[in-house]
């Protein structure tokens, strides 16, 4: 085992100094705790056995655990209520992770189970259980196959996005694949088709028609004979994801990024209802990405540099900043893709509709193309126009994270989020921003929100960045969110994921039939992790040795 910090997590250096300052040594020293209900003799036991299992260069005890707590936590000096791992674990193989359960079923250790620990905002690599062990994958990051026929990707679950952007372009893929805003997290959370889990007592499971062996259809079908059970692990704890395929997209002839701005705030109605429209019915293919005004301002600069009075920024000041950057209050982007003449008569019809439905707005189309009947490679594009559209790799906003910190230089650059979803519907949209706003201006932060709309649905993002040494904006970040749970819980609004400290709040807004899907799923929890060692907590769903730790209304249904 190891006290040292782990090194070369990639092998990109800039992508590792952003990971390493994220991460730098937290400034309350992390106390060293055990496993809820195991003695130090059968800690240490088991600590000796993981070394002995995977090599003891991969177990990290000590101050080697400052890349597992979260970078963001808002009870860094809470000894209680902060979030930390007794030891973490680094496997690289799938026989090294069924040697890693094996050991912690042997001693009864719950085990924390994530590929590259980058769920900021979320609690990052922080366990629900304090005392759990971290379950690394990140050393499972070999690339297994790129499909251009097909258009597909089988990866390990360690693979970043970084690392399959580089790969399909160092080796020619005609294929581009979905790109978030920052590219160092793993792509797990975007498998679509075939998987292989192994479940707690080392059992090794293929999902769909990857349990077909030799199935030439493995990785093309989410369909199933019989139950599909892929969804069940994901952002669950039933199961440790070991390979996942993932659909990509087949290079193009053409491109075209397009986007709307749109000057008010409320015009985010029509905005909403037409781009909704044409989402619905496929005339804008892909995933439309909302930005507000005020979010962009926070990637431009630090909060000081702007305004220095007390308080959030008001409104004014914000319009100033906005007019001297040239930035409308909304600005949506989307991408079409595929032959040149039906990417420009796709674009026709979007702006005609768009003036006649968003008259206020400002409709504009970067286009790009292959020359010579040679498809278009997205390293051609400026980065500025493919960006989270065409499978380009980015850190681009990374800066956002220090948006609070003072003019002194000191504290510690933080963010999160509360993430509903929302029908696509200007006025229902209109009604959440205005309540949330409400809620940001009682906390003393400016409202820095975007969303995504999805063919029928928004996922709203409310965003907040606060500096983490700062007592009273933690203690404000806390009571925002908890207001905009409320808000969220008034209109039957669910989230698509919660951080580690609010899973159990987030779980019970399914709480039909005395939360009938919590019982259920935990049934198949007790199933199939017996002794309840894998994630215990994650998502809300409790195993029954642990399930007096859950927190909320949903204890009384406990069994």
């Amino acid at each position: 085992m190891t006290t040292t910090q782990p090194t070369n997590t990639y092998p990109d250096q800039d992508y590792e100094d952003a990971h390493l300052m994220t991460f730098s040594t937290p400034k309350v020293p992390i106390p060293t705790i055990l496993p809820p209900g195991v003695t130090k003799e059968v800690f240490d036991q088991a600590i000796l056995d993981f070394s002995e299992a995977i090599g003891s260069e991969n177990v990290f005890v000590g101050e080697g655990l400052s890349h597992y707590v979260d970078p963001y936590d808002l009870a860094e000096n809470d000894i209680v209520k902060r979030k930390l791992p007794s030891a973490a674990v680094c496997p690289s193989s799938v026989d090294e992770v069924r040697a890693v359960l094996s050991v912690a079923t042997q001693h009864s250790i719950p085990l924390w189970t994530f590929s590259r620990g980058k769920n900021l905002g979320y609690g990052g690599p922080a366990p629900r259980v304090n005392g759990s062990v971290a379950l690394d994958l990140h050393k499972m990051n070999r690339i297994i196959e790129v499909n251009d026929q097909f258009s597909y990707a089988v990866v390990e679950p360690g693979v970043t996005w970084k690392d399959l952007i580089d790969h399909c372009n160092k080796n020619g893929k005609k294929v581009w694949s979905s790109s978030p805003s920052l590219s160092w997290g793993s792509v797990t959370g975007n498998s679509v088709s075939g998987i292989e889990v192994m479940l707690a007592d080392g059992d090794l499971v293929r999902t769909g028609q990857f349990g077909i062996d030799g199935s030439p259809s493995a990785f093309l079908s989410k369909f199933t004979y019989g139950p599909s059970v892929e969804g069940l692990f994901m952002q669950s704890n039933l199961g440790v994801v070991t390979k996942l395929s993932l659909w990509m997209t087949p290079q193009p002839q053409a491109f075209m990024e397009c986007s709307l701005t749109v000057p008010s705030f409320e015009d985010v109605v029509p905005l909403v209802d037409s781009l909704g429209r044409m989402r619905q019915t496929g005339l804008i293919p892909s995933c439309v990405w909302v930005l507000s005004r005020n979010e962009i301002i926070a990637t431009l600069g630090k909060r000081h540099q702007f305004w220095e009075g007390e308080g959030a920024i008001p409104e004014w000041r914000l319009a100033e900043i906005g007019e001297q950057y040239g930035l409308s209050y909304w600005v949506a982007r989307w991408g079409i893709y595929g032959p040149k003449r039906t990417v420009q008569a796709q674009f026709e019809d979007i702006q005609e509709i768009l003036a006649r439905e968003v008259p206020t707005g400002t409709v504009k189309g970067a286009f790009f193309e292959g020359r010579n009947g040679v498809l278009l490679k997205n390293a051609d594009i400026p980065p500025e126009n493919g960006r989270l559209l065409t499978g380009v790799s980015s850190m681009f906003s990374l800066p956002f994270v220090d948006w609070a910190l003072p003019a002194d230089g000191t504290g510690k650059g933080a963010h999160g989020d509360y993430a509903p979803i929302i029908p696509n519907s200007g006025k229902m949209v209109l009604e959440w921003l205005q309540a949330s706003y409400k809620r940001y201006a009682d906390a003393g932060f400016e409202p820095a929100t975007d969303f995504f709309m999805h063919e029928r649905h928004v996922l709203m993002v409310n965003m907040f960045a606060y500096d983490q040494r700062d007592a009273k904006q933690t203690a404000n970040v806390q009571r925002m969110f908890l207001g905009f749970h409320e808000d969220s819980k008034q209109r039957g609004y669910g989230m698509y994921r919660a951080h580690v400290n609010f899973m159990d709040l987030i779980a019970q807004h399914n709480n039909f039939n005395n939360y009938s899907y919590l019982r259920f799923v935990e049934k198949i929890k007790d199933a199939v992790d017996v002794n309840g060692i894998l994630s215990p907590g994650k998502s809300g769903i409790w195993p029954q040795k642990y399930r007096d730790l859950r927190e909320g209304p949903a204890d009384e249904k406990k069994e």
